[in-house]
């Protein structure tokens, strides 16, 4: 630590001092030219940053380095802040102008290392980590920094000579072991580093080493070998959660599964895992339905555990919440997301859990209440107003759901998808109301976007073929639609149509077979399609069995009168 070079004659401000950078070791003081007032600001900098407010930060460090342009912290914590800013090029400046002030500070040229890695200049990297390797032989740190730019630059032999250097100067260790077995890994020697890294564990074995070996075993399907690694891993620390969940892996695949559920409780119960890596397990845990079924309690009680240890996560809360709908538990799931929105209402991450859930539930007014009030924080927003304006339409306002979606427009500029499906839903909901011709206007603004939107490309052609308008027109854009999805039931049907419309009746008959192998035996409207088809072809006994089948499928349709209809026709 670099002392300050102007003394301070009250005591209390010393004590200040002494006491700020022992809580503080990597923050040095500036050097002679500053006064307390700049030191102060200096001390609202630090906080700023470590606050997250690096904009307020940047300005706070750079008045400093104006006031006391001696002061070579604030250089480089303006090179941190804008290297967290992706702005590689201001950040190498601010660490050469700290470097500058003091050529003598470590933590400076590590940091100026770091900011060639993301411009990606490796080799300049690589020469400043060399020659601090050099000048600090016992640094550690700096020769695994050094390997790794090796390792990336794919130059291994050097690697390896570094790797000596740390042997000779430190010694043999548990982390000179891991480099080594994982510069010989990237450089493809799999069954040597194997090898050297058992012959190390033999006699040297750490929890982690063990654990390593007992994951390659398991790879391997070596299940028995694997345990035997775990279990010494466990010896050494009984509580090691790595090797405590191997063991459960193992125990899992050989069908032991109250040892597997003994193990892996304390594996999501750990506070230290990252809950991300228990997300992604227990997802793949829950895809596995007859496990699930078979073992419901054992699984409710992991939910549990995980959600215990991770209460203030918003995307473990979301995970339990699913499962709780998953069990038909709905009630729980809401209360589980409802906490979660509650303790954090300045989350937007909640706020969209929340509202997806609902969504899923079909709880339309809540969901317009609850968009309404994420809007009051989050303005703007497009993902809650389309929340919003879902729940207008479903909720029977139709009028107020267009307005949303056309507020949507003015907020999504640069993000073509949403624009394009706005676009889109605008036009449908205009044709619903029966503006026809704004409808289509909506229509064109998203092929213009987008030339190959499918949605708008049928569902335009489908209302040309109602309007039994520019149908030369709505056969070119439907064409598109089955040549990217030929096995889309809906725009095989649209197609069918469109060709029923201009004559070509057994033409749409052979698209419109393709359509019910891809589901449109399910559907009332192609059911009603392919029956006028074949009405058309003559083929009426046909048509009325495919009428009475999409009749009885959704009696909304009215298909019966039709029915009766088409048979007066016949018998006149």
């Amino acid at each position: 630590m670099i002392c300050p070079k102007k003394k301070h004659n009250k005591l209390k401000y010393f004590l200040l001092i002494v006491t700020f950078f022992a809580l503080n070791p990597a923050i040095m003081l500036f050097g002679q030219g500053g006064g307390q007032s700049s030191f102060a600001l200096y001390l609202e900098a630090i906080k700023s940053f470590n606050q997250g407010n690096l904009e307020l930060a940047e300005r706070q460090f750079s008045e400093v380095s104006v006031k006391d342009p001696a002061n070579d912290a604030a250089n480089y914590y303006l090179a941190k802040i804008y290297a967290k800013q992706n702005n590689p090029v201001k950040a190498r400046e601010a660490a050469l102008a700290a470097i500058a002030k003091d050529s003598s500070n470590l933590w400076y040229k590590i940091m100026l290392a770091e900011i060639y890695k993301i411009e990606g200049n490796t080799a300049e990297a690589i020469k400043v980590m060399d020659r601090l390797r050099v000048e600090n032989p016992m640094r550690s740190e700096l020769y695994d920094g050094l390997i790794e730019l090796y390792i990336q630059e794919k130059e291994f032999a050097k690697a390896e000579e570094v790797l000596k250097d740390i042997e000779k100067n430190i010694g043999v260790n548990e982390g000179t072991a891991l480099t080594r077995f994982n510069l010989m890994i990237f450089d493809g020697k799999q069954e040597q580093a194997h090898k050297y890294l058992e012959e190390f564990d033999s006699g040297f074995g750490t929890p982690r080493t063990a654990t390593i070996l007992g994951d390659n075993y398991a790879m391997q399907r070596e299940d028995s070998i694997a345990e035997v690694f775990y279990l010494k891993a466990l010896t050494l620390e009984p509580t090691y959660v790595p090797a405590s969940f191997g063991l459960a892996e193992v125990y899992r695949v050989r069908g032991q599964y109250d040892l597997y559920f003994e193990r892996v409780n304390p594996f999501l119960l750990n506070t230290d895992v990252n809950p991300k890596m228990k997300i992604d397990y227990m997802r793949q845990i829950l895809t596995n339905n007859r496990f699930v079924q078979t073992f419901l309690p054992q699984i409710d009680t992991m939910m549990q555990n995980l959600y215990f240890a991770h209460q203030g996560d918003s995307a473990i809360a979301f995970t339990h919440s699913l499962f709780l709908v998953q069990m038909g538990r709905t009630g729980q799931a809401l209360e589980v997301l409802h906490d979660n929105l509650t303790n954090y209402p300045e989350n937007r991450e909640a706020h969209r859990q929340y509202l997806s859930l609902i969504y899923y539930l079909s709880m339309w007014e809540p969901m317009e209440m609850k968009s309404r009030e994420a809007l009051e924080i989050f303005k703007n927003d497009t993902d809650f107003m389309q929340f919003k304006g879902i729940a207008q339409l479903q909720r029977g306002n139709r009028a107020a759901a267009i307005k949303t979606f056309k507020e949507i427009l003015k907020y999504s500029k640069g993000d073509s998808t949403t624009t394009v499906n706005t676009l889109t839903t605008i036009g449908d909901l205009t044709y619903q109301e029966g503006n026809k011709k704004e409808a289509f206007k909506y229509y064109q603004k998203t092929i213009k976007k987008e030339p190959r939107h499918l949605p708008a490309l049928n569902n335009y052609a489908y209302f040309l073929s109602l309007e039994g308008k520019n149908l030369k027109k709505a056969e070119r854009m439907s064409k598109v639609t089955i040549e990217e999805e030929p096995d889309n039931a809906t725009y095989l049907d649209t197609y069918a149509w469109i060709l029923h419309k201009m004559g070509k009746h057994s033409e749409a008959k052979t698209v419109l077979k393709r359509a019910m192998v891809y589901g449109g035996k399910e559907n009332a409207d192609i059911l009603d399609h392919y029956a006028d088809v074949l009405f058309a072809l003559k083929e009426h006994d046909l048509a009325f069995i495919y009428w009475d089948q999409a009749a009885k499928l959704d009696p909304t349709l009215g298909i019966a009168e039709k029915i009766q209809k088409r048979k007066s026709e016949l018998n006149k």
